[in-house]
């Protein structure tokens, strides 16, 4: 190798490794891989309605109160999402958004969904409580996540679950902004 490459690559090198060692070091949301997700799911128990009793990471502008989601299935395995927000007031305006998921029974905590024409991203499932009823989400960079219950409000077993499995994965449950009209 003549010594003019190598002058150059040796301080690249290095730059690159502590580039990577600082970024590492100063993300403070945790990182979400597919082992988190659950390891066992029947699509059909994500079936129906679900309603939004706490979430993270949304911009407060949004100002959003309820959120429901309506899930279907049809016969080539497309799930279907209706998703309906109130704004400002549970009973505040309402609009309402379609959107699509795709699952895979080989990673059956992983969702692709896409809410605008098909651009697909991942959402994971890191928790889903015994009956079914309660799920905690997040998406792929870890930046928001949702608690969905298919009642309006939590048991303190549910609750204490969710913010067991938060913690465990890296989540701050402080972070948690749980919605007022379902409690």
């Amino acid at each position: 190798i003549p010594e003019p490459a190598i002058s150059w690559a040796l301080p690249l090198l290095i730059s690159c490794i502590l580039l990577l060692a600082c970024t590492g070091c100063i993300l403070k949301e945790p990182v979400i891989f597919g082992k988190n997700a659950i390891k066992q799911l029947d699509v059909e128990q994500l079936m129906g309605s679900w309603h939004e009793v706490a979430q993270s990471g949304r911009p407060e502008r949004k100002m959003i109160a309820a959120v429901n989601i309506e899930t279907s299935i049809n016969d080539k395995g497309i799930i279907r999402l209706d998703i309906k927000k109130n704004k400002f007031t549970p009973y505040g305006p309402y609009t309402e958004v379609r959107g699509k998921a795709k699952w895979n029974p080989d990673y059956p905590g992983i969702l692709k969904c896409s809410l605008y024409m098909n651009f697909f991203r991942e959402y994971y499932i890191l928790y889903l409580d015994p009956d079914n009823t309660t799920t905690l989400i997040c998406n792929r960079a870890a930046t928001r996540f949702w608690v969905f219950s298919k009642h309006m409000s939590l048991s303190e077993n549910q609750i204490a679950g969710i913010i067991q499995k938060m913690e465990s994965v890296g989540f701050d449950p402080d972070k948690l902004i749980w919605h007022p009209a379902y409690f």
